[in-house]
């Protein structure tokens, strides 16, 4: 009965940890893992993760005990079956116990057989305690209200055929409840990969009181408990005596040990590795092996069970996820995390859990050079009491602790870029319009290069790793006023990253330009309710360094310059990034969910700003319970556009400014200083910041530096309300600082003088046109008209103006040629195009200009 409960009760205490891992105790894997054909088997290290249950954890445990029990066992009952046995008792010879009986008969017909159902014994779980004991040990402690129910006992002898029924109820006798309490010890099993190993070292509360050591009630089982009745028989009146001690003790001594049995062998099937159909195979690591007896493996060597796998494994498909950016479907990682390693109980009663951890990728891309994976280093433990944020009123002390080191988060990022991940192709059909129109305001040389009949053409970014990236994990502080980060909390260093740009240019791509770089990406974590984890990208500032460039002998423009091109291609693989770099689920322990209160770096490396683990601060919180007070209603629209002119657009050696949107936003229906966040185009989210004025957010980003319509997705919370988090509002936001593109061509045949125009952003029937004869006044903005060429020459020409969306403005002019001609020979056409001011005008008839002007402009056809 209690080891009964004792055993869900230590799964409990595992799940807090596997909950940490961000998956279930299964063994075989997280569900968006694919699990592996046989365990994994490649290089690991320990520590790689490290979770810590402080002794507040505990607490709120043993606080709020119904509800974790509850999962394991409904209503807080567990159902124990009591089989038939047969003993022999001194004097009465086989007596027969749970003689129940079934549907096909057989109750009390002194036989055990398949005819025989088990009793159904109810314990009722009333009271339940965890204690941890240093140095490896944890007490559990239960409460129980018992009620056997009738069990039926039978005697054939033949001079008195004894039939009485019995129950058990620890409620007859006070006190009127039971105490089980065992002592498991946790041990690492060093023959099964440093495998956490769990046992019963003692177990109380199934002796019968008054045996031999036995601890009075409510830590026996009182025979004042046991209620004996008849039920027939040539002796059965003796079920009726009252005073009858001798029966009860015996039948309770019988009961006690079935009850031991079963506890202890519940806990075995807690500790060791199950297997079966839809189970992974027994396994076997270096000289040890398994085989599957009984639903367990157990060692082939001295038939022990092997210790239970808890933890993940699995396969993660990036390919599968990235394949819209051009990477290699073959771009997978095999994960192994289980706990392991390390095992101890502080002096502060906080349970400490290691982990034993590896990560690889079966294929090496070709897209990247093949090189070794770094040092797996194993870290100490960290001191997460040591480094844990203050406590305040805002901020009460942490429940559980998980540190992912850095050396874990080194070989992470080394295995995905070798696997291939990292090389991206962003194209029109993954990123939006990606064309030379993008380009040429950075590249003039570009539009000549690759512009054909005025159409720009597709071009194609190309991101190649040529060395892993490495993180650094660093303190994680944000300014207390703006909300922006000051030292990032992970710095992802991206070494010799080249980035190749291509142009359609003849029916084939042809690379433009090559730059490679060093990127330091800074990433923070965003914690949505108490089930999501994102990483959200920081300030991409001064984070470029070591600028090569190279093959760009097809642009006029000096290389050196082309860096100031990076961000805007940083920009462009925000969706990339967003995609690879996904919100995760932090699931639910039982009745628990997890409530994170901080992340920072924890285990400071002397001498440098940066730590040996990543640290994760969090609170155990009701499942069904909100993370927050209130989720605020955000509401933002574009106030006003911040867009350089077009002459700050130029690659000169220094930064290109970037545009700016600032929005006007709102909080609506919580109380308090609210914080917004936002991304672009489906990248990632940046950090909640401040707002930058009364009511307002200034958004400035890389992105913008390409001209096209963003969408900016903002979202809020209130700042001493992180966790409630609003759904995103949508606001379009028009990057154009480029005027329309303008040309003249003279079809004489038609008596048309042709005006074409296009630009970058506005579609071409967005766009709107004024026009001036000779000298006159402009007409006002509206629809494209057909100009007579015949008109025009008459008045010495015509100006036309262009106006995009945004409202740049274009203007050319074209004006009758001056061609020197004998006056024997025919007109020459002019073949167009002109430019503004490039032609030599005619003198100005501004009156007789104005009355041709109908004239001359008709209403294009079709």
């Amino acid at each position: 009965m209690r080891r009964h409960h004792g055993g869900h009760g230590l799964v409990a205490l595992v799940t807090i940890v596997l909950t940490a891992l961000g998956c279930s105790g299964s063994g075989s894997g997280c569900s968006t893992l694919t699990p592996l054909a046989t365990r994994y088997s490649g290089p690991k290290t320990d520590n790689a993760i490290n979770v810590q249950v402080s002794s507040d954890g505990v607490d709120y445990i043993n606080a709020n005990w119904q509800k974790l029990v509850g999962v394991f066992a409904p209503g807080n009952t567990l159902n124990v079956g009591v089989g038939c046995m047969k003993t022999t008792v001194a004097v009465l010879g086989d007596v027969y116990i749970a003689d129940q009986g079934g549907s096909s008969g057989g109750r009390l017909d002194g036989i055990c057989d398949s005819r025989d159902d088990p009793a159904n014994v109810a314990v009722v779980i009333t009271d339940f305690s965890l204690t941890p004991m240093s140095p490896d040990l944890v007490s559990v402690t239960l409460t129980l209200a018992i009620d056997t129910g009738t069990i039926y006992l039978t005697n054939t002898h033949s001079l008195c055929n004894l039939k009485c029924s019995l129950n058990f109820n620890s409620a007859n006798a006070v006190p009127t409840s039971n105490v089980v309490d065992a002592t498991v010890k946790f041990t690492i099993d060093t023959r099964w990969d440093k495998l956490l190993a769990f046992d019963v070292q003692t177990l109380n509360g199934t002796q019968v009181c008054g045996a031999s050591g036995a601890p009075p009630k409510p830590g026996c089982f009182d025979a004042n408990d046991l209620n004996l009745s008849s039920e027939g028989g040539f002796c059965s009146f003796a079920c009726d005596a009252a005073d009858w001690a001798p029966i009860k003790d015996t039948v309770l001594k019988l009961i006690s040990p079935q009850l031991q049995t079963q506890i202890k062998s519940l806990v075995a099937g807690q500790s060791c590795q199950k297997c079966g159909a839809g189970l992974p195979t027994c396994p076997s690591i270096g000289g040890a092996s398994s085989t599957c007896q009984g639903g367990v493996c157990l060692d082939t060597s001295n038939s022990q069970c092997v210790p239970r796998f808890l933890g993940v494994e699995g396969q993660v498909a990036l390919g599968r996820v990235l394949s819209g950016f051009g990477v290699p479907a073959s771009a997978t990682l095999d994960l192994s995390v289980a706990m392991g390693s390390s095992f101890s109980v502080d002096a502060n009663s906080a349970l400490n859990i290691g982990t034993r951890a590896g990560l690889r990728t079966p294929v090496v891309a070709p897209c990247v050079p093949p090189a070794a994976a770094p040092p797996m280093l194993a870290l100490n433990a960290p001191d997460f009491r040591a480094d844990a944020p203050p406590v305040t009123i805002s901020t009460p002390p942490y429940h559980v602790a998980v540190g992912i080191s850095q050396p874990f988060l080194d070989l992470a990022f080394h295995q995905a870029q070798q696997s291939g991940a990292l090389c991206i192709s962003l194209t029109s059909a993954t990123v939006g319009v990606v064309n030379t129109g993008l380009f040429k305001t950075f590249l003039p040389s570009l539009g000549k290069l690759a512009t054909r009949d005025g159409k720009d053409a597709p071009m194609m970014v190309v991101l190649r790793p040529a060395r892993p990236p490495t993180v650094s994990v660093g303190e994680g502080t944000f300014d207390p006023a703006t909300k922006k980060p000051i030292k990032p909390l992970l710095l992802l260093n991206l070494p010799d990253l080249t980035i190749d740009i291509y142009a359609m240019i003849d029916e084939r791509y042809a690379r433009l330009f090559s730059i490679t770089v060093d990127i330091g990406l800074p990433l923070s974590l965003i914690f949505q309710g108490c089930d999501s984890v994102e990483p959200a990208l920081g300030d991409l500032n001064m984070l470029i360094t070591n600028v090569r460039t190279s093959n760009a002998e097809m642009l006029a423009e000096d290389p050196k310059v082309l860096a100031d091109l990076i961000p805007a291609v940083i920009g462009l693989a925000g969706p990339a990034l967003s995609s690879a770099l996904k919100p995760f689920a932090l699931p639910t322990l039982g009745a628990f969910k997890l409530q994170v209160t901080a992340a920072k770096g924890v285990g400071h490396i002397a001498g440098t700003e940066n730590y040996n683990h990543l640290g994760l601060y969090a609170r155990l919180i009701d499942a069904t319970a909100a993370c927050g007070v209130g989720t605020p209603r955000t509401e933002a629209s574009l106030k006003r556009s911040l867009m350089p002119k077009s002459e700050q657009m130029r690659l000169q050696g220094k930064p290109l400014p970037w545009p700016a949107a600032v929005l006007e936003v709102h909080a609506r229906g919580v109380t308090g200083a609210a914080e917004f966040g936002y991304r672009i185009d489906q990248g990632l989210w940046s950090p909640f910041l401040a707002p930058t004025g009364p009511d307002e957010l200034q958004v400035s980003d890389p992105a913008f530096l390409m001209q096209g319509v963003h969408q900016l997705e903002v979202r809020s919370r209130l700042a001493d309300d992180p966790h409630a988090v609003s759904p995103p509002v949508t606001v379009g936001f028009r990057v154009d600082w480029e005027a329309p593109e303008l040309t003249f061509a003279l079809d004489r045949a038609h008596d048309r003088l042709l005006l074409q125009a296009h630009d970058v952003v506005s579609p071409d029937g967005t766009l709107e046109y004024s026009y001036q004869l000779g000298e006159g006044a402009f007409s006002a903005f509206g629809p494209a008209r057909e100009i007579v060429a015949s008109v025009a020459e008459q008045q010495g020409g015509v100006t036309a103006r262009v106006r995009d969306e945004m409202g740049n403005v274009a203007e050319l002019a074209w004006r009758v040629p001056s061609v020197a001609v004998r006056p024997d020979a025919a007109p020459v056409d002019s073949p167009g195009p002109s430019t503004a001011g490039g032609c030599t005008a005619a003198p100005g008839l501004s009156l007789v200009a104005l009355a041709a002007l109908g004239r001359l402009l008709r209403r294009r056809r079709g």
